[in-house]
């Protein structure tokens, strides 16, 4: 057993993808195990639209894996505390670097759980949690954790769980110390984890919004530069695999949540799509010549049957360019000073005057003269 759960009180575990779930292969590139673990099925556009999926996939999992956020270290034995007193809507926060001191919180501010429901191993029959059990190690947590949280997790949302969006399904229990001490509560619930299975503090209830995988405009999302898949948030300064252009609400076009509508396909999202993020697009770079200028493609996300029926309605548009199985690396804003792989993008030249719209050239041998400039018929 680690260090960190001997001296920790209560730990924090991510629920892994589910392998057998068809909606989790569906939208934007892995952005890592957990929990983007949805991919945007990209539509690339460049100075021609040129339709083409870019599917990424990811083989890593956490299944079993435990965050090293632990709770409760501060509270020995089974007094009571913002922890085993919490209930279901609760939301429960602690300083920054001293977990060991949970508190609870108004949901409108921001927290780290958010409270699902809870297990009570001590009224479980047999001897294995009883008052002299020996703490029941990790993987036993993560058996209950899988067996218990997902089904308290969508009843406490009313089956509202998007499983492919930016939270993830938790469990947080007691460590070796506080288990010792008669500690015998788990409590289920939501949280939202960075690429490397840290919880990330986060605003308002789940209940209450889109949980789409996204972002404001501007912000640059970092590159993994073994996997060239991309990560977490990061200042544009840094490498990064993409950058944000703007948010598609796709209710306006198919149905807001709730309203019953069905599902849009694929296909039915990138037509749309393909006619709003390019515009998108060009007014956050300053019009079409300054999108042309920083050579990357446009791409968006869309949302998958089973994220639509749980209420996301929002697609993320961005930009980026394809490179070596996965995304080249951008360095600074593309908005100015723009990196790619290292290099300053070279724009293609421009068309020549009316190579797009081409002019036809008047008597030329073998060719009808220009229609516009036949003469006026005879009255």
């Amino acid at each position: 057993m680690t260090p960190e759960i001997e001296q920790a009180s209560w730990t924090s575990m991510s629920t892994p993808p589910d392998p057998t779930d068809s909606g989790s292969a569906h939208r934007f590139g892995w952005l890592r195990a957990h929990p983007l673990r949805t991919v945007l099925a990209a539509i690339v556009l460049g100075a021609i639209v040129c339709g083409g999926i870019v599917l990424l996939t990811n083989s890593d999992s956490d299944t079993g894996a435990v965050a090293k956020t632990d709770i409760g270290a501060d509270d020995r034995g089974p007094a009571k505390n913002a922890f085993n007193q919490s209930v279901a809507g609760d939301c429960l926060t602690w300083p920054s670097g001293n977990p060991g001191k949970p508190s609870k919180i108004g949901c409108g501010g921001e927290h780290l759980f958010e409270v699902a429901g809870s297990i009570d191993t001590s009224v479980y029959p047999g001897s294995q949690f009883g008052k002299k059990a020996p703490w029941p190690g990790t993987q036993k947590f993560v058996a209950l954790r899988d067996q218990n949280c997902p089904a308290q997790v969508r009843s406490y949302l009313n089956g509202r769980f998007d499983p492919n969006g930016r939270f993830s399904v938790g469990m947080m229990y007691p460590s070796q110390a506080q288990w010792d001490d008669g500690e015998r509560t788990l409590r289920c619930g939501v949280q939202y984890t960075n690429s490397a299975g840290e919880l990330m503090p986060f605003l308002g209830r789940v209940a209450d919004q889109d949980q789409a995988l996204q972002w404001a405009p501007g912000t640059c999302i970092g590159i993994n530069q073994q996997t060239r898949q991309p990560t977490d948030p990061v200042d544009c300064a840094e490498q990064h695999a993409f950058q944000v252009t703007g948010l598609v609400n796709l209710g306006t076009r198919f149905g807001a949540a709730g309203s019953g509508r069905p599902w849009p396909t694929v296909a039915q999202q990138n037509a749309y799509l393909t006619s709003t993020c390019p515009g998108i697009t060009n007014t956050f770079l300053g019009g079409r010549a300054a999108f042309t200028k920083t050579t990357l493609n446009v791409q968006w996300s869309t949302v998958s049957q089973v994220s639509w029926l749980t209420g996301t309605r929002t697609a993320v548009c961005y930009i980026g360019l394809p490179d070596e199985k996965g995304f080249a690396t951008l360095v600074g804003d593309a908005k100015g000073g723009l990196l790619i792989n290292g290099k300053v993008p070279a724009p293609p030249p421009a068309e020549p005057p009316g190579r797009l719209n081409p002019t036809p050239v008047p008597n030329a041998p073998g060719l009808q003269p220009n229609p516009t400039e036949l003469p006026a018929p005879v009255g």
